[in-house]
C-alpha cells in the first residue's frame, strides 16, 4: 500500500512549476548573483578607484550594506591621452570623465561639440535612491552581470520587463594645433559613453555566474549557449579582428551562436538592428516577450537573415517555431514590437528540460558609462496578465518589496467564486468572511420549523436556573 508522502508527492510532479518574481527595486536582492563589477546602489554611497589598490569605501558607508553595495558608484580617476599628427595638423586627445553640471560641458553643445555628440545626457542621481543595480561604474573597461540564481523556464514562452537608465558618459576632446607654429588651432569635444547592456538567457556551465568580455563585447560575448538582446550604445567599425555592423545610432538586436560563444559581431546576428535613443539619462523601460507559436499580428516588425534560418523550423509536436519580440517605451502599451523575430528556442539553444538562466550584462570600454537597472519583473509560459505587466504597478521606487511566488491579481470567474448570486462556496473561491451554513431548523410532531417548539419554557425542568 503506498504510503501517505507518496500519493501526495506524485500531484506535485505533475503540477508544472512556476517561478514568476518582480523585483519592483533591488533594496532586496535575494534570488539574484552579481558578478564582475555589478554591484547595488542607493545614489549616496561613494567608492573611490584608486590605481593599484582596488575600490576603497570613501566614505565608510558601503559596509553596512554589503561587500558590493556601491562599489559602481565612482567616477573614473583615469585619463587617456592620445597623440596624432598629419601634415597639416597635430592632434592631442584626451577621453576623461564629463564633470556634472560644469560651465565647460554646457559649452560644448554650442561651441565645441563635434561629431557623435550627444544631445542629451545626463549625470546620475545624488540623493538617495531606492535601490538599483548598477552593472557598470563610470569607468574606462569595466564588465559586469546579474543573473538570477535558479534556471527558469523559457522554451514553452517567457514574459519580462524591466526598467533601465544609463548616465554618467565619458567626454573625449581633441586639440588641434597648427605642427609649424605650435600654435592652436581649434578644440573639438564629444560627450558619448560607451558600451551598452544586454539582456541574456543562457545554458551556459558557469550557471549565474556567467560574465563576458568588456567594451565591444558588452559583456555577454564568450557566455555560450545563450541568446542575447543586446541594448548597444556606441558604434563599433568594422576592423580586422572584429566583423561588425552596427548603425550609428543606440540600437536593439538580436544575437546567439547556438550552443557555441556569444559574440556581438555580425556573424551571430539574427536580424536587422532598430535604433532607439536609450542612452539620455532617462528612464527607459524594455519588454521582452517570447511566445511558442508565431504570432501573425507582429509580421510587420519581422525581420530575419541567413543566421537565423536553421532556427526557423519545428522541433516536435510541443517545440514549434516560435515569436521572440522586443518592445521599447511607448511600444508596450501600444503592443507594438519594436523587433521580432521568427525563431524554434529549443533548436537554437541546447537546454535542460527548457531551463535557462536569465539576467543581464553591460560593459565600457575605451568610452564609459553608468549602466543602471531599476526593476524587473519576470512571468513563466508566455505573457503577464495585464494586471502584473502594468507599469503603474512600480511606485517608481519609492517601497522596497520583493515577491517569491507569482504575484498575479486573484480575479475569479463563474463556478470559482466570480458569481454573486448565493451559492455554497467553490473550489479556489474567496467567500464572504461571515460564517456560512444554512438555518438551523427545530424537529416537532409536525415537521420542520424555523424556530423553537412554541410550548419549549414548559419543558424546562423545575430549579433550572435561568
Amino acid at each position: 500500500m503506498p504510503s501517505l508522502s507518496s500519493l501526495l508527492v506524485l500531484p506535485l510532479l505533475l503540477v508544472p512549476s512556476t517561478s514568476d518574481f518582480v523585483f519592483p527595486d533591488f533594496n532586496k536582492t535575494t534570488g539574484l548573483v552579481l558578478n564582475g563589477l555589478a554591484s547595488t546602489t542607493s545614489c549616496l554611497v561613494g567608492i573611490d578607484l584608486i590605481e593599484e589598490a582596488g575600490f576603497k569605501d570613501a566614505g565608510g558607508t558601503a559596509e553596512a550594506f554589503g561587500d558590493v553595495h556601491g562599489r559602481a558608484d565612482n567616477f573614473s580617476d583615469s585619463k587617456f591621452e592620445q597623440n596624432g599628427e598629419k601634415s597639416t595638423m597635430q592632434t592631442k586627445r584626451t577621453v576623461e570623465v564629463n564633470e556634472p553640471n560644469g560651465t565647460f560641458t554646457e559649452e560644448i553643445a554650442s561651441t565645441y561639440s563635434t561629431f557623435g555628440h550627444r544631445d542629451g545626457f545626463a549625470t546620475a542621481k545624488s540623493e538617495r535612491c531606492s535601490g538599483r543595480v548598477r552593472l557598470t561604474p563610470s569607468t574606462a573597461s569595466t564588465v559586469g552581470s546579474v543573473f538570477y540564481s535558479k534556471r527558469l523556464p523559457v522554451q514553452q514562452g517567457f514574459d519580462t520587463m524591466f526598467e533601465f537608465a544609463v548616465s554618467d558618459h565619458s567626454r573625449t576632446c581633441s586639440e588641434h594645433m597648427d605642427p609649424s607654429f605650435g600654435l592652436k588651432h581649434h578644440t573639438s569635444c564629444a560627450v558619448h559613453g560607451g558600451d551598452g547592456m544586454a539582456f541574456v538567457i543562457h545554458g551556459d556551465d558557469d550557471g549565474s555566474e556567467a560574465i563576458g568580455g568588456e567594451g565591444v563585447e558588452l559583456g555577454y560575448g564568450g557566455i555560450k549557449n545563450g541568446l542575447a538582446v543586446e541594448f548597444d550604445m556606441w558604434a563599433n567599425v568594422p576592423s580586422v579582428s572584429v566583423a561588425n555592423d552596427d548603425i550609428f545610432f543606440d540600437h536593439i538586436s538580436v544575437h546567439s551562436n547556438g550552443a557555441n560563444a556569444l559574440t556581438s559581431d555580425s556573424t551571430s546576428s539574427l536580424g536587422a538592428s532598430r535604433a532607439h535613443d536609450m542612452a539620455d539619462g532617462r528612464v527607459h523601460i524594455a519588454r521582452v516577450l517570447y511566445l511558442p507559436y508565431i504570432e501573425p499580428k507582429y509580421f510587420d516588425v519581422m525581420s530575419a537573415n541567413e543566421n537565423l534560418i536553421p532556427y526557423i523550423k519545428d522541433n516536435g509536436e510541443t517545440k514549434r517555431v516560435g515569436t521572440l519580440a522586443i518592445f521599447v517605451d511607448k511600444g508596450i502599451e501600444a503592443d507594438t514590437p519594436i523587433l521580432a523575430l521568427p525563431i524554434n528556442l529549443s533548436l537554437l539553444l541546447n537546454l535542460n528540460q527548457g531551463l535557462a538562466y536569465a539576467g543581464f550584462t553591460a560593459s565600457t570600454g575605451e568610452k564609459w558609462e553608468k549602466h543602471d537597472l531599476l526593476s524587473w519583473q519576470w512571468c513563466d509560459f508566455g505573457r503577464c496578465d495585464r494586471e502584473t505587466r502594468d507599469s503603474n504597478l512600480f511606485d517608481y521606487h519609492q517601497q522596497s518589496q520583493f515577491y517569491t511566488a507569482r504575484h498575479d491579481f486573484n480575479r475569479p470567474g463563474m463556478g470559482y467564486g466570480g458569481s454573486q448570486e448565493e451559492e455554497l462556496p467553490t473550489k479556489q473561491s474567496s467567500p464572504d468572511t461571515e460564517p456560512w451554513g444554512r438555518d438551523s431548523n427545530s424537529r416537532t410532531a409536525s415537521g420542520y420549523v424555523n424556530e423553537l417548539y412554541e410550548k419549549s419554557s414548559s419543558q424546562v425542568p423545575p430549579n433550572t436556573p435561568n
